[in-house]
């Protein structure tokens, strides 16, 4: 069967490899459709995360795992699923191939969709159980001011959840005007593409700006500010744009570059923060259920599909914020 390898750091192949088995505890499941997540690009463009975001097959690391599809084998063991069962999977690996083996302690990561919602749409499950789980480390308040640096997948989705559940400001940060035009979509109050002006002066004629005693920097008055960018400069941004006293940050990205703070930041300004990745069952089953809910939403995260044979051409246009803002990669 085919399958997309990562065989260096941007190189990534279609490899020719065996068609897996169930086990007597495990499901097969032909893959429809596939995401390139932000942990994939690590993987591709500087090789972080490759022995967690990959399943070593034979000589082969196959990447993928935001993926969803349908069962076409179960193990003589297997109760709880079917033949024919449509799935979405979340914690599994090696999704980005034309099947995938799931043993019986990961079928737990398994989900079923609804009838009506289609595999493509479906493959945007994990990037939303993400934001899902930061949303709930600290619920805004409708009265309140958040901010979200970078609208990639994590950031978008974030808002999406903090828009559906709430009627708090929200600012999204970003340089791409793609990705910005498709926040506003999602109902983004305000939309600054960093490259043009000074996101953080920005945000705080817009939020308030407020002393902060021994600093000489001023604060911005933002209840929540969460970094989706990863980056040294945006990590310092999401300190400096929070309130002076009881402001949350939440750090939602993998960084590929040290970023440094000075604590007395967060000392003065009696700051919480929390880092967030990963999910818990019951955030997977809300988060399908919010898709399933408005399906025609989460597609307009989709801005590619590209078939499994053009898959190196998939992960460099993910690579570009400029030109896309999911791509998906489809078996068919």
């Amino acid at each position: 069967m085919k399958a997309a390898a990562c065989m260096g750091i941007k190189n990534i192949k279609l490899v020719d490899i065996d068609k897996p088995e169930p086990k007597d505890d495990g499901v097969l499941i032909e893959v429809k459709a596939c995401g390139i997540c932000g942990s994939d690009l690590h993987v591709y463009n500087s090789d972080l995360l490759t022995e967690d975001s990959t399943k070593t097959i034979g000589d082969h690391r196959i990447i993928g795992h935001e993926f969803c599809g349908e069962i076409v084998e179960t193990g003589k063991n297997v109760t709880s699923f079917r033949v024919g069962d449509r799935v979405a999977s979340v914690h599994n690996k090696g999704g980005m191939a034309e099947y995938v083996e799931i043993p019986g302690d990961r079928l737990k990561s398994l989900y079923k969709l609804p009838e009506d919602l289609s595999y493509i749409t479906a493959a945007t499950l994990e990037p939303l159980c993400n934001p899902m789980h930061s949303y709930h480390l600290r619920e805004p308040k409708n009265d309140e001011t958040v901010a979200i640096f970078g609208s990639g997948a994590i950031g978008l989705g974030y808002l999406q959840i903090v828009k559906s559940y709430t009627n708090a400001k929200t600012i999204i940060v970003d340089v791409s005007n793609l990705r910005l035009n498709i926040a506003q979509k999602f109902g983004a109050d305000i939309a600054i593409n960093a490259r043009d002006e000074d996101a953080v002066k920005k945000i705080k004629e817009i939020s308030g700006e407020h002393y902060v005693r021994y600093q000489d920097r001023t604060a911005g008055g933002c209840d929540i500010a969460i970094d989706c960018a990863g980056l040294a400069l945006t990590f310092i941004q999401t300190m400096e744009v929070l309130k002076p006293e009881g402001g949350t940050a939440i750090i939602a990205s993998v960084y590929e570059e040290h970023a440094s703070i000075d604590p007395n930041i967060v000392m003065l300004k009696y700051l919480s923060m929390y880092g967030s990745m990963g999910y818990y069952p019951n955030e997977t089953e809300e988060a399908l259920t919010l898709i399933a809910r408005d399906p025609e939403k989460r597609n307009l995260l989709i801005s590619h599909m590209l078939p499994l044979s053009n898959v190196a051409e998939g992960f460099a246009l993910q690579s570009d914020p400029e030109r896309s803002v999911k791509v998906i990669i489809t078996m068919e």
